[in-house]
């Protein structure tokens, strides 16, 4: 086991690492080592106690989810301990992971119900996709229990009442909860501000912030569209149809490239680099074939060809600079608007105050 600060003990079968106080770019290549020795040696079910850590910037998040999503693919599945009440644990709701990696307030509630045979890796292919990113046939509501087909892609909850009702019983002080969601827009931003700096020679650098950049605008349309959903149909609302097609277009698109790197797909396969200069922003989308999807359950690939339609749609032969402008673009002003809101009123649908720019190459 190679020598990390992360430290680690076998409670009943499972590995159970302790994370450090903080977790940044510094020591999230250290924590993707350890939970892959754990994997290659055959635990399917790894626990990370979480108890201690303050911060996490979004390369540890986006080495949690790798985690688990390699662990779902061989029968388990990662498992976080996060206290209640902490720092991280709101950080963690409101980037909306907490609807994809199982988390518990203890690592006694944590080993509970670990099954004896998810202990060990097992080989054969998963035929489960709820925590995989890809959405599943039905699923249960997190306030009432109700098992609905979901309409939407983050639906959590069976009916507008039960999220408004979860909300009100989970999500505490509305004044940290907006804290919370604008340091993830803050983060977004630095992750698409990056992007005009680095130098298209260095392609191993460019397709780590590109990948950064689809990660955090993905995950703050995710939580806007969770837990903040009144807010996100009055803004699309405030657009043309035609302008909401675009956006609603482009986000998905941006989805379908997320799934395919959390399918250990390459950048260099959906992006061509032979263009722009010095820019890496003026690379463009490939038009790529369609994926195979056999192995998704019917209502998971319905949803995934429509994230693929979308690509091909708004961003396949366009700019990487042009599609993560609009949407950073509208996800901004979409998260000031949720940020300002600290009472359940329905929120006034605002005008954009400039058009959206028409798509270009």
């Amino acid at each position: 086991m190679p020598a990390t600060e992360y430290s680690f003990q076998m409670a009943g079968g499972v590995p159970v690492v302790t994370a450090p106080a903080e977790i940044d770019t510094a020591t999230a290549g250290q924590l993707r080592a350890i939970l892959v020795e754990w994997h290659s040696r055959g635990h399917t079910t790894v626990i990370v106690d979480l108890t201690g850590t303050q911060f996490c910037d979004s390369a540890g998040l986006r080495e949690l989810v790798v985690a688990h999503k390699r662990a779902v693919a061989g029968g388990g599945g990662l498992r976080l301990v996060i206290p209640a009440g902490g720092v991280f644990l709101r950080i963690f709701t409101v980037t909306g992971l907490d609807g994809i990696i199982p988390h518990f307030a203890t690592l006694g509630q944590a080993l509970a119900g670990v099954p004896a045979a998810s202990r060990r890796l097992r080989r054969g292919p998963a035929h489960t996709q709820e925590h995989s990113g890809l959405v599943a046939e039905s699923r249960s509501c997190e306030q009432c229990g109700a098992v609905f087909v979901p309409q939407r892609e983050h639906a959590r909850f069976c009916s507008g009442e039960c999220r408004a009702a979860w909300n009100r019983e989970h999500l505490g002080d509305p004044a940290v909860e907006a804290s919370a969601l604008a340091w993830s827009i803050a983060a977004m931003s630095e992750a698409t501000g990056r992007l005009p700096a680095v130098n298209v020679w260095d392609q191993e650098q460019a397709f780590a912030v590109i990948g950064e950049a689809v990660w955090w605008i993905t995950m703050v349309d995710a939580t806007l569209v969770r837990h903040h959903s009144s807010v996100y149909d009055a803004a699309m609302a405030a657009y043309s149809p035609a302008q909401r097609q675009r956006i609603e277009q482009t986000l998905a698109g941006l989805r379908f490239v997320r799934n395919w790197i959390s399918r250990e797909g390459e950048l260099a396969e959906i992006i061509a680099t032979g263009r722009g200069g010095r820019r890496i922003t003026h690379w463009t989308w490939k038009p790529i074939a369609r994926p195979a999807l056999a192995w998704l359950q019917p209502r998971a690939q319905a949803w995934e060809l429509v994230r693929y339609r979308a690509y091909r749609a708004r961003l396949a032969g366009r700019t990487i600079g042009k599609t993560f402008g609009q949407a950073a673009t509208f996800l901004t002003l979409t998260g000031a608007d949720a940020a300002s809101i600290t009472d359940t009123s329905q929120p006034a649908p605002r005008n954009p105050a400039t058009p959206e720019p028409e798509p270009g190459t």
